[in-house]
């Protein structure tokens, strides 16, 4: 396993751990069980990376390699017992900077693996990486009935789109330096989620839709 493969493998493993722990902590106000906590993240963590490969036409990649099951599995129980003794104004804003590693791991791994496939370059790695990272949090929150940090003024999508933007550029004009391309990425859609989250920075109004 080479540098780029190893840094994109580590990425998908604390992605997967990151989404399930988003969806444990997301839970926290509806009082479930251990079982249905650890069911809502795996699929919180695995959601919108089977969504990419259906499109892609490639088995699903928690089916050939299972311990992302047992990785996101792990990771609810460990969030089960720990998030509840975290204050619950502590365990928001928690929630918001797991699920922002988490969409940062996931982007930046399904925007890898489209282009590692040819598949509609240079704008289709792109897609794939957005609907990889939040494809899992959308599901997570339709089952808890809750709003979508999609579907808000928050910085959200944006990012994320930036963040594949700027590793297709990488890729494209400077493959060698890929590996730097990768962190880079992650690094910028977790920062401008911070300024989302912190300094609660968002979508400037003519750029929302009105109704009169």
């Amino acid at each position: 396993m080479n540098t780029s493969d190893y840094i994109i493998e580590t990425i998908t493993v604390l992605g997967t751990a990151a989404f399930a722990l988003s969806a444990v902590l997301a839970a926290l106000d509806k009082q479930l069980d251990i079982f249905s906590i650890t069911v809502l993240g795996i699929i919180t963590a695995v959601g919108g990376g089977t969504i990419r490969d259906c499109i892609l036409s490639v088995p699903v990649f928690w089916a050939l390699d299972i311990s992302y099951i047992t990785i996101a599995i792990v990771a609810c129980i460990i969030g089960f017992f720990a998030f509840p003794l975290v204050q619950l104004g502590r365990a928001n804003k928690l929630y918001l900077y797991i699920d922002a590693v988490a969409i940062a791991m996931f982007a930046i791994q399904g925007a890898n693996k489209a282009w590692e496939m040819g598949f509609g370059l240079p704008v289709a790695p792109v897609m794939l990486g957005v609907i990889t990272a939040t494809g899992g949090g959308v599901i997570r929150d339709v089952l808890l009935h809750r709003p979508s940090l999609l579907l808000n003024k928050e910085l959200y999508a944006i990012p994320v789109a930036l963040g594949c933007i700027f590793y297709t550029i990488i890729y494209l004009f400077l493959p060698e330096y890929i590996e730097f391309g990768a962190v880079a990425a992650c690094s910028l859609i977790v920062y401008l989620r911070h300024l989302s989250i912190q300094k609660h920075v968002c979508v400037p109004q003519w750029a929302i839709i009105k109704h009169h």
